[in-house]
């Protein structure tokens, strides 16, 4: 069931907040701690029943706040939950306990959202290191396992944001992504999720990598659901400085299946058979739905920005520490820590952190500066200079991976949606990707819906149970 579909059943009284969350509760019970055992979910707020049974007793007397009221909701691991760890999966900052909420979760909060808990995710946003670690891992919660394939690649950092809305244990969360890691993780589990611009959605009150790149970002099983997520998330916040200049539009307003004035962008990468299929079945959707369908090529799709990533995760990882209660202070610390208790937090090593740690941290060095900026005007030229080049609204591709990396490094918005049905048997992803201009989410969330609603695509485990009361 979609979020809104489920806020309609609480608000007539067919199901209660409570009913939701215990529903969430034995799932997670059933199939993460035990039988599956997929360990998406690192955390769960041991009062998070109190806090089902207030939301109940709200709608009684006020009616719903927005369609997210008494829906249940899980965060990465590297946001902000006031009360409860943040930890981004380190075993060195278990003792970083939230003071207050992040802004997002304030957000949620706001909307009657109830906070169930929080998501293991690869550790450090996967920037810890290079030397085999595998995706979903993390010293402090362990590996997170494939919603439909035991032993196949989880993927990217927020992939514990991802199995959990795959297996249905909640009917979306919210993962961050600096560079694909909320589309990777989603095409690999087949579901769907959008990363905003940079600055549409408040940062303040998550764990960093990037103070250039972060943003966090909605990840659930319908358009819709995006939609009616990142309409109560995005907007201005004060110690955000990237929001300053956000322009939040009317998600839902774009979901609509009349392409009329549309125009899209098809580029193919090194493709397989099955992703040329999807994408000329994208263009036939398309162009049935009204819109202009053209190809297009870019000179590259993929930019490196390892380089200026590791100071600023050096910079933006050492204030948030600074702002935040734990032994550890500084990335320094928590380097001396994982070396102290190598046999749990040195699997797999630590270059990355030891590679950022030995950079400056200062943003206003001038080799930085220029690569930065150097970075973010090429990655520019490419997306914003295609969109012109071709006189198009965005760009579209598919494949079993992101096929592009230019949206996260420009700080421009993509999107991705599953191509084609999964039920676990042969499974191999096929998902659409979807990049825009700075703040045009409506045109992707217009985009993918055009495509989900004619492609009909059902994505679910073939163990999760299909009984109407059981199924998000």
């Amino acid at each position: 069931m979609k979020i809104r579909e489920l806020s309609a059943q609480i608000e007539a009284g067919n199901l209660s907040c409570v009913q939701l969350a215990q529903v969430c509760l034995k799932r997670i019970e059933e199939n993460d701690r035990a039988g599956r055992k997929l360990n998406s979910v690192a955390l769960i707020d041991p009062d998070v029943l109190k806090e089902a049974e207030k939301i109940d007793e709200e709608i009684r007397r006020n009616g719903r706040r927005s369609p997210l009221h008494g829906v249940p909701v899980l965060l990465k691991d590297n946001i902000d939950i006031k009360g409860m760890p943040t930890t981004a999966g380190s075993l060195a900052l278990q003792d970083l306990i939230a003071e207050k909420d992040a802004f997002i979760t304030e957000k949620l909060r706001k909307a009657g959202a109830l906070i169930l808990g929080k998501t293991n995710l690869s550790e450090f946003a996967y920037f810890m290191s290079r030397n085999e670690m595998p995706s979903g891992y993390s010293s402090l919660g362990g590996q997170v396992v494939h919603a439909y394939v035991p032993g196949r690649d989880p993927s990217g950092s927020s992939s514990g944001s991802a199995v959990a809305v795959a297996a249905r244990f909640v009917p979306y969360t919210i993962g961050t992504e600096t560079d694909g890691s909320l589309m990777s993780p989603s095409i690999a589990n087949a579901i769907v999720s959008l990363k905003p611009t940079v600055g549409l959605v408040s940062r303040s009150g998550i764990l960093p990598l990037s103070c250039f790149q972060d943003t966090a970002g909605p990840m659930g099983t319908s358009v819709e659901d995006i939609a009616e997520v990142l309409q109560v998330i995005a907007g201005k916040d004060e110690d955000d400085p990237a929001s300053a200049t956000c322009r939040i539009d009317d998600y839902t307003k774009a979901l609509k299946t009349d392409g009329t004035g549309l125009k899209v962008g098809i580029y193919r990468c090194k493709t397989r058979e099955e992703d040329d299929v999807a994408l000329q079945k994208a263009k036939e959707i398309l162009q049935a739905a009204g819109a202009e369908v053209k190809e297009v090529g870019i000179e590259k799709v993929m930019l490196d920005e390892t380089e200026c990533l590791k100071n600023e995760f050096r910079y933006s990882l050492n204030r948030y520490l600074d702002e935040h209660g734990s032994a550890c202070r500084s990335l320094s610390d928590i380097i001396a820590y994982n070396r102290a208790h190598p046999e749990k937090c040195l699997v797999h090593g630590q270059d990355l952190l030891e590679a950022s740690d030995a950079c400056s941290g200062d943003l206003t060095e001038p080799g930085y500066v220029s690569a930065r900026n150097g970075l973010t005007e090429e990655a520019h030229r490419l997306l914003d200079g295609t969109l012109e080049k071709y006189g198009v609204h965005c760009l579209l591709s598919a494949g079993a991976r992101p096929q592009s990396n230019l949206a996260p490094v420009s700080q421009n918005p993509c999107m991705t949606i599953p191509a084609v049905s999964q039920n676990g048997e042969n499974f191999e992803p096929v998902s659409y990707y979807l990049m825009a201009g700075a703040f045009q989410e409506s045109v992707l969330i217009h985009t993918a819906y055009i495509l989900e609603d004619a492609l009909q695509v059902h994505c679910r485990p073939s163990w999760v149970d299909d009984d109407f009361s059981m199924t998000f």
